[in-house]
Order: C-alpha cells, then sequence, then structure tokens
C-alpha cells in the first residue's frame, strides 16, 4: 500500500517538474524571439538615450529625448534664462557620453521646450476671454438697468463657470422679474459667445450658474 502511494506521489511530482519545465522553456523562448525582432541599431539608440538619461535627468529639467537620422534631439523645459545657463553644459554631456559609440557623430540639438510657451498661450486666450464676457454682461446690463449695476465677477476655478451680479437692488424693491430678465439677458450672451467662439475650449467644456445679489449681499435669484 505504501508502495502505491509513494509511487503516485512520485508520478505527480514528476508531472509538475515537466510542465513547469516546458512553461519555463516557452517563456524563454518567447524572450528570445522578441529580442530578435529588435534590430541592433533599434537596440544601440535605446541603449544611447537610457544612458544620456541616466546622466541629465536628476541634475537638468529636460522635457524630450529623441534619436532621428543624424541628429540628438533634447528639448529642455523651464525660462528662456535657465535654457541658456544649461544647454552648453547639456550638449557637452551628450557628446561626450555619445563618444566612441555609432551616435559619435550625429549632430546635438539642444532646444527650449515649447510647452511652457503653449499653456501661457492658452491661459492668456483665457485671461482675455473672461474679460470680455464680463466687460460684455456689463456693459449689457448697465444699459438695461441704470445705476443698477455694482459689479459683475467671473469665477472659473470650477468645473462650471460661476457669473456673479451684485446690484444696487434693495430689500424692498420687487425683484423678482428683475433678476429673471437679468438671467435671461445673460445666457443670451454667452449663447451668444458661444457662436462667435465656438472653438474656445472655456466655452466649449463650461457650463454656467449665475448668481445675483442685492446691495446687501443677499443672493436673490
Amino acid at each position: 500500500m505504501k508502495q502505491k502511494i509513494f509511487l503516485v506521489s512520485f508520478c505527480v511530482i514528476g508531472f509538475f517538474i515537466i510542465y513547469y519545465g516546458l512553461v519555463s522553456l516557452n517563456l524563454s523562448s518567447a524572450n528570445v524571439s522578441a529580442e530578435k525582432h529588435i534590430s541592433p541599431v533599434e537596440r544601440d539608440t535605446v541603449k544611447i538615450l537610457d544612458e544620456i538619461k541616466d546622466k541629465t535627468y536628476k541634475k537638468y529639467n529636460i522635457g524630450t529625448y529623441k534619436i532621428n537620422s543624424n541628429e540628438i534631439n533634447i528639448e529642455i523645459k523651464g525660462s528662456q534664462e535657465y535654457f541658456e545657463s544649461v544647454k552648453n553644459e547639456v550638449k557637452a554631456l551628450v557628446k561626450n557620453t555619445t563618444k566612441s559609440t555609432a551616435f559619435e557623430n550625429y549632430y546635438i540639438n539642444i532646444n527650449k521646450s515649447e510647452i511652457n510657451r503653449v499653456i501661457s498661450e492658452e491661459h492668456r486666450e483665457e485671461h482675455l476671454l473672461l474679460q470680455e464676457i464680463t466687460s460684455t454682461i456689463n456693459d449689457y446690463l448697465s444699459e438695461s438697468y441704470p445705476n443698477q449695476i455694482d459689479q459683475i465677477s467671473l469665477d472659473n476655478t470650477t468645473p462650471e463657470l460661476y457669473i456673479e451680479v451684485k446690484t444696487l437692488l434693495n430689500e424692498k424693491q420687487k425683484t423678482s422679474d428683475v433678476v429673471k430678465e437679468m438671467e435671461n439677458k445673460i445666457n443670451k450672451i454667452y449663447m451668444n459667445l458661444e457662436k462667435k467662439l465656438f472653438l474656445n475650449k472655456l466655452l466649449k467644456e463650461k457650463s454656467i450658474k449665475i448668481h445675483i445679489y442685492n446691495k446687501h449681499g443677499d443672493k436673490i435669484n
């Protein structure tokens, strides 16, 4: 009986040893096959890029690393002053890293990243748009309700665009009809701006919330 149990156990263990051996062999074959698809040039390119990154990314504010035909391109993030102060250091480091390699004679192109400029331009456009919305609403309401509009302000820090209208209306005045008219006028202005600037990201992605206050700071809509 003990011999039979021992024989069965031995067979099971042997099966798993053979199974996992085959699985390991298949995985190793797959890795070798994958490596065969990478050309020597690609392998060398990845290796040299890794070396350049290792020597620069902690010390410098680098945006992108690229190697094209006969050219190494590196973009530096930051101000123009920062770019001017480090570009020669980065170029010399890259030149030293590629020395005695297949990339030794590649042209090293160090540029200032355009990311900051693009973001700054978007912020500028958004600021100008908010100014236009504010002034348009203020002019329109001031003309419609002379001496009744105190201040127009916009809050763009939330998922919705808040338009706040501080009026000089007092508590005793019947304001419901006037407030409704103001809301309709503001919505109409915003819709007109949407048509005029239909490609603008701010107008496309944000709905508006209108808050109207009386002279005492109480919300009346």
